[in-house]
């Protein structure tokens, strides 16, 4: 298991450049991605996005690879020798009527007339592979803090589902007190509703036991104890990486049979078992959205 947030980072010094290689990924129900920075070429995007390739299924994931080239082979520059000499014999008259001197500090900054870009491209076979290295080591952290996170969250998630099935087990052991209860109770109110009609026994009797049937939770406890059992397996295992989407599904279940029951039973003693199943499924269904 592991988790959709995740950071990792790494800065590089080679002979002609250095390097700046940045991984971050936050929550989402799909699998996004983006890569920026002054170092992305179309070879190293492809080569990437190959290696995220069956290794990320959701989560917005943010790259950042940066280079700083320092050779002088690196760089490209422009400089619009016709467009600059045009602006300075244009400020020639008022800089001479001011006294303001040649204004060729400030006219440098403007993109249009001075520029100086580096091209990635320009690297050599070693220096891309050095890069492609970078990236590759600073992309195996990143899996492995999503590892680790993945593991925290597992044992807490554990431990949810752990408190959940003792408290099944509680209501599992005062189910037939419940029924016969239920049982007694629509009895009594048949009776006392036909007060002194000739009615049979038996179908006085038989009426009640339709009616506690129709309020019995043991369906309901058997469908919670069923997804209760399935999520536990569903964290436990080594299964595909989109177990937090089915986790997700099971926590919605089990809280719409948490409902049923609670619809059904007025007793307080079901109703504080219920509430309290309700908040580990809650815990659950939070952290459940933390895992791929």
């Amino acid at each position: 298991m592991q988790s959709m947030t995740g950071f990792a980072q790494g800065r590089y010094t080679f002979r002609d450049f250095s390097l700046f290689v940045s991984f971050k990924a936050y929550n989402s129900r799909y699998l996004e991605t983006g890569i920026k920075g002054s170092g992305v070429t179309p070879e190293g995007e492809k080569f990437i996005r190959e290696l995220m390739k069956g290794k990320l299924h959701r989560g917005k994931v943010e790259i950042v690879v940066d280079m700083f080239p320092e050779g002088p082979g690196q760089w490209d520059i422009q400089l619009n020798t016709p467009l600059l000499e045009e602006v300075m014999r244009r400020l020639a008259p008022l800089c001479e009527k001011y006294d303001l001197g040649q204004p060729l500090d400030s006219l440098l900054k403007l993109p249009m007339i001075f520029r100086m870009d580096h091209d990635p491209e320009r690297l050599g076979a070693r220096e891309r592979a050095s890069v492609r290295r970078a990236i590759a080591g600073v992309f195996a952290g990143f899996l492995e803090s999503r590892r680790q996170e993945g593991l925290g969250i597992r044992r807490d998630l554990l431990d949810a589902v752990a408190l959940i099935a003792g408290q099944i087990k509680a209501l599992r052991s005062r189910e037939k007190e419940y029924e016969r209860d239920s049982f007694q109770r629509y009895r009594k109110r048949i009776a006392r509703l036909l007060k002194d009609l000739p009615v049979d026994e038996k179908r006085i009797a038989q009426e009640a036991a339709i009616s506690a049937d129709k309020s019995s939770i043991a369906e309901e406890i058997n469908r919670l104890q069923t997804h209760a059992s399935r999520l536990k397996r569903l964290l436990s295992g080594r299964g595909p990486a989109t177990r937090g989407k089915e986790a997700d599904f099971l926590t919605q279940e089990m809280q719409r049979e948490t409902h049923t029951i609670a619809a059904k039973t007025g007793s307080m003693e079901i109703h504080q078992q219920i509430l309290l199943i309700r908040r580990e499924i809650e815990k659950i269904r939070q952290q459940v959205q933390n895992i791929e």
